[in-house]
């Protein structure tokens, strides 16, 4: 029942605000009725909510999640990079931690580029396009191979030179997320960095270079806070 509570948590996307029943389901790989019965009771814990088109995580997530450690330090190590990222690409800057494995990426604070009210939709594609490109540059560190918005994974070759150019770029319809890690000096990542813009206002090779220095920034204060980083202070 856990491990089914965590596959429907799991299924909300970045920028995904609410869920219907049947689509959980249907990502969740699991029967409706079975959905409806694991659903009810983590709306019961409050872990979801309901809302006027659907499910949403709920409050008491945000709560327990706002608990971890690393998440807090993490996060207020990094922000104030977020912020300078924002300034100098003129884009949307994010900051993500990576899971216990390394290989996905969860967003902690965001920096966003402010758009009227016609261009909502650039700001839900560059959270999209910033999060797959944080969890694929995560991806290229370990075992994994890239993944792009199109197509399947790709060759082996892409995932090479993700590691040797230090960052990622995945592009959406309308804009780019571009994103680097945060490695500590054993070179393990503990996040990453992204920003993100529509294609036209972002130069991709620029906007990696102010990335990786940021995040050697990051890594270099790392040093000084070992309970992130799992390892006696350098």
């Amino acid at each position: 029942m856990l491990a089914r509570g965590l596959c429907i948590l799991h299924c909300f996307r970045p920028g995904e605000s609410e869920l219907p029943l049947s689509e959980l389901a249907r990502r969740a790989d699991m029967p409706k009725a079975t959905a409806h019965r694991i659903v009810t009771e983590l709306v019961r814990e409050g872990v979801l909510e309901r809302g006027e088109k659907g499910l949403r995580l709920g409050v008491a997530l945000f709560m327990l999640g706002a608990r971890v450690p690393r998440q807090l330090r993490l996060r207020d190590l990094a922000s104030p990079y977020a912020e300078q990222l924002h300034h100098r690409t003129r884009g949307s800057a994010f900051v993500f931690i990576c899971d216990a494995f390394g290989s996905d990426a969860a967003l902690v604070d965001t920096v966003r580029r402010v758009y009227g009210a016609d261009d909502t939709r650039l700001g839900a594609e560059e959270t999209w396009a910033s999060a797959e490109a944080a969890k694929n540059v995560l991806r290229a560190l370990g075992a994994g191979t890239v993944r792009h918005r199109r197509g399947p994974r790709t060759a082996e070759g892409e995932t090479a030179r993700a590691r040797r150019q230090g960052f990622v770029a995945v592009r959406g319809a309308h804009t780019v997320g571009i994103a680097a890690p945060v490695l500590t000096v054993s070179n393990r990542a503990v996040g990453a960095l992204a920003v993100a813009a529509p294609q036209d206002r972002i130069q991709v090779v620029t906007a990696a270079s102010h990335l990786r220095a940021a995040c050697a920034a990051i890594s270099q204060a790392l040093r000084r806070v070992p309970e992130l980083v799992g390892q006696p202070a350098v």
